[in-house]
């Protein structure tokens, strides 16, 4: 099926205008060196990346003539370090001065993230970034013995789109882009029951998906003794992987569990290898610690982007916490170890009946919104969500309208009613980490199911 497989990725791919499988070839080895060789190849990126930030997109050319400096100055990471950090607030406001110039760049994708301060951010990437970036998720993958064109289980939220499709379309899309999607915005037991079952069908190669949605379907086989074929391996991203969520990932599986770490905004930071160690992708991403945040100890990183030419993030502060790791790894990948101790959390919300919604599906919604400036979704009951909401003066009409289309779309996914209390406020308080959460849920597991049983339902 191997051969099969990855004909129909490639026809697929093709259509898509996608050169993914053609970068995979590219960069597939790049890592399998002497870690001096990767250094050096790192560092030509760096310089390369500046070279053409100061001569097509406006922001860096400014910040180089403010300094009085080239980009030809920057001769060494030290050098490079000097440099100002960008952060999220400087992409608000000055979004259209860091998008490049290049008329070869070719049209640009829209793209929407969180910040620890609660406000959407959003920008954009170039096609070829995506193609590095699927790219590199392949080599991730081939580390577990996965190929192209073998089967991915793909544990995500469903794009809108996804819903309208009738049952022959959806299966055709899976089979032919060779991940089958199961959605995490609807994940209770009786959906766990039948990603099992279809699993026994599919027989994917390996699994990927969030952290929390994928390590609660193996606690769920597992408490209900369902067992399945073994695969080549799991991968973990998007959220913190636990201890108790990797050992349950391992026995459901029975193989090795890979935690990735990257954002939207600079994609595939670091994976784990064989071995255990998580490595930065050096061939792609440049990653630095700042200076430990006060009352933390934790230090916050900075990350470049090596293949972002559409808009770079150069020197980014994405506000995760964690350690670059000294030494090296045994396992022939050359990069720089990283140990990540703070990344994104997003609260699943169980409602009656023991449904479960990531919280990624409210964020999705409402990233990019006019008229909202922060939000965050607060359950409080089984039944009823308070959802907070920073209204931008002046677009009241536009906030309704986007709280309006969550309304609907929330409705249409929950199997029970469900009350969502709207409410403005001026200010959402940051958690006890400093970081900002969109959704929170006071609501165990046990107390949703109880809920039905009692009638509070």
């Amino acid at each position: 099926m191997s051969v099969v497989g990855r004909a129909l990725l490639s026809a697929t791919l093709r259509m898509r205008k996608s050169g993914g499988l053609r970068a995979y070839g590219e960069i597939a080895g790049a890592l399998r060196a002497p870690r001096e060789q990767v250094l050096a190849a790192q560092l030509a990126s760096v310089r390369e990346l500046l070279a053409y930030a100061e001569r097509w997109v406006p922001y860096y050319r400014q910040t180089f003539r403010e300094l009085g400096i080239t980009s030809r100055d920057v001769r060494s990471l030290d050098d490079f370090a000097q440099l100002p950090v960008l952060t999220k607030d400087v992409v608000r406001e000055r979004q259209r001065e860091l998008l490049s110039e290049d008329p070869a760049v070719g049209p640009l994708v829209t793209f929407h993230s969180g910040g620890s301060t609660g406000v959407p951010l959003t920008f954009f990437h170039d096609p070829q970034y995506l193609d590095y970036a699927m790219a590199t998720d392949f080599r991730t993958f081939a580390q577990a013995g996965w190929r192209p064109g073998d089967m991915t289980a793909l544990f995500w939220g469903w794009p809108k789109g996804m819903y309208r499709m009738s049952r022959a379309e959806f299966e055709v899309r899976q089979w032919l882009r060779r991940d089958y999607q199961f959605d995490a915005f609807r994940s209770g037991p009786e959906d766990m029951d039948r990603w099992a079952r279809t699993m026994r069908r599919l027989r994917p190669a390996i699994a990927v998906g969030y952290a929390s949605t994928v390590a609660r379907f193996a606690e769920h086989l597992v408490r209900t003794g369902q067992r399945m074929r073994p695969l080549k391996g799991v991968f973990t991203t998007a959220e913190k992987l636990y201890p108790p969520q990797r050992e349950a990932l391992e026995a459901a599986f029975g193989c090795r569990v890979y935690d990735c770490y990257g954002s939207s905004e600079v994609r595939n930071v670091a994976a784990e290898c064989p071995a255990g160690r998580m490595h930065v992708n050096a061939d792609g991403v440049l990653l630095e610690v700042g200076d430990p945040l006060p009352g933390s100890g934790l230090s916050p990183f900075i990350v470049t982007s090596l293949r972002s030419r559409g808009m770079p993030f150069i020197r980014y502060r994405n506000e995760d916490c964690g350690a670059l790791v000294d030494g090296e790894c045994d396992c022939g990948n050359g990069a720089p170890l990283v140990r990540l101790e703070i990344a994104r959390v997003s609260d699943n919300f169980v409602l009656p009946g023991g449904h479960v919604v990531h919280g990624l599906f409210f964020t999705h919604r409402l990233y990019g919104s006019r008229g909202i400036a922060n939000f965050q979704f607060h359950q409080t009951a089984p039944n009823h969500i308070t959802l907070w909401v920073v209204p931008v003066p002046g677009e009241a009409a536009e906030r309704e309208a986007s709280i309006k289309r969550l309304l609907a779309d929330f409705a249409a996914l929950s199997p029970v009613p469900i009350t969502i209390d709207v409410r403005e406020t001026d200010h959402i308080p940051l958690s006890a980490a400093g970081k900002h959460r969109y959704t929170r849920s006071d609501v165990a597991p046990t107390e949703a199911l109880q809920a039905v049983h009692t009638g509070r339902a």
